[in-house]
């Protein structure tokens, strides 16, 4: 079967595409063959005559058009990726910022903790707070040993912000048009680089003390280093965060205006750290350490500031609540300022036994819990032998301090500096 097409002038050296796909449908129609075949022979024949029949200008038309959706599908699949990659960091700081706000919620004070506080006054029940706070008398820790370390023993007081690394802002609240701050569907603060409100701060408390002899203060690596605890700062690294401290205070005994301290040194081997303070504000302030090690069976005295601002206002007293409630506020700077405007900022004492040692840790029975972190422990002598670095509440109550002689060579490095 054949098909002639008759024209008025010479034989075009290129056909239309109409002739081609016209020919291309005219033999489906008429051939015989099974139905794959001459669809297949269809496409392949009129495939070929399209590249090699069409004028050059068509070819080319249609090679651009290939481009250009191409190009557009090339940049689609970029934005997608993109915008995946962009919900997937997003994701990732969500979940940063809630596990700082985790640990902020432990440190702060809310309604029903100055209640539960009231209702312990009220029914002078022992709350823990207050069962740490007489463990000196019950214990019968000697008297000069806390009497004369206690005015060197700080309650510490900090806040850390997160600062984007892309853009380098750092997060702020989003405010809403009444000034205050907006929360997320989910009840959490919404704070992002560009907001216009105050810097997110992510609070804390622990314990530090004065070393004999040069402004300095020790405290643990979490405490001046919040964020290195746990998972924290792998959550931040993958979030593309990264903290910078905002603030932090040391609150001394009989000092009404807190200090301001800074961190200048920090061991990778053990979990310490050295504060800077002002010289003028701790002279003749401090305590010394040890030059020998602590033995199994070895009477030891802690002091810190377990459980924080919780601790301070139940030992302040009721007077001190009902002023706070008056107030209506919970401030977590403005109480400690209250505390220690009116000398009301004094650290627990408690007394234990060397149960282990060993030259990376000291395990021992005072007792104490979160917030007496960085707290020194004490020989009969009064010196330090350890740094309180963490609790074991599943092993009898059992706390870890870092020997002192971790702290002596981290001294070292300060002084080389």
């Amino acid at each position: 079967m054949s098909r002639y097409r008759l024209c008025d002038h010479s034989f075009p050296a290129h056909h239309t595409v109409e002739d081609i796909l016209s020919d291309a449908y005219a033999y489906t129609r008429t051939s015989r063959r099974p139905f794959a075949k001459k669809m297949s022979g269809a496409l392949r024949d009129g495939g070929w005559r399209l590249a090699s029949q069409t004028t050059v200008l068509f070819r080319i038309t249609v090679l651009a058009t290939l481009l250009v959706i191409a190009g557009f599908g090339y940049l689609l699949y970029q934005n997608d990726r993109r915008l995946a990659e962009s919900i997937e960091q997003e994701s990732r700081k969500i979940e940063a910022v809630a596990v700082m706000l985790a640990q902020t919620r432990e440190d702060a004070l809310t309604p029903d903790d100055l209640s539960s506080l009231r209702d312990a006054f009220k029914n002078q029940l022992v709350t823990t707070e207050q069962r740490l706070g007489t463990l000196e008398q019950q214990a019968g820790a000697p008297t000069r040993v806390i009497a004369a370390s206690t005015r060197s023993v700080a309650f510490l007081q900090g806040a850390y912000g997160l600062r984007h690394v892309e853009s380098g802002k750092i997060l702020r609240h989003v405010v809403g048009p009444d000034g205050e701050n907006l929360k997320t569907p989910f009840g959490q603060p919404w704070i992002e680089p560009d907001g216009t409100g105050e810097p997110a701060e992510f609070q804390f408390t622990g314990t530090g003390f004065l070393i004999a002899g040069a402004p300095l203060m020790a405290t643990n690596r979490h405490v001046a280093l919040p964020w290195t605890s746990g998972d924290r700062e792998k959550a931040l690294r993958d979030a593309g965060l990264e903290p910078e401290m905002l603030r932090l205070l040391a609150y001394l005994p009989d000092q009404t205006e807190p200090i301001e301290a800074r961190l200048i040194r920090f061991s990778d081997a053990a979990d310490l750290a050295i504060l800077e303070v002002e010289p003028s504000r701790v002279q003749e302030l401090g305590i010394s350490l040890a030059d020998t090690k602590s033995r199994v069976g070895e009477e030891l005295y802690l002091l810190g500031y377990p459980t924080g601002l919780k601790a301070l206002i139940a030992q302040a007293g009721p007077g001190f609540l009902e002023g706070l409630e008056a107030d209506g506020t919970l401030n977590f700077w403005s109480i400690a300022s209250r505390l220690s405007t009116q000398s009301k900022i004094h650290p627990l004492a408690s007394r234990g036994i060397v149960a282990r040692t060993s030259e990376s840790a000291i395990v021992y029975d005072a007792e104490t819990t979160t917030g007496g972190s960085g707290g020194p422990v004490l020989n009969r002598r009064g010196k330090v032998v350890a740094i309180n670095a963490a609790i074991l509440p599943e092993f009898g109550g059992s706390n870890i301090g870092v020997p002192v002689s971790h702290l002596r060579a981290l001294l070292e490095e300060v002084e080389s500096q």
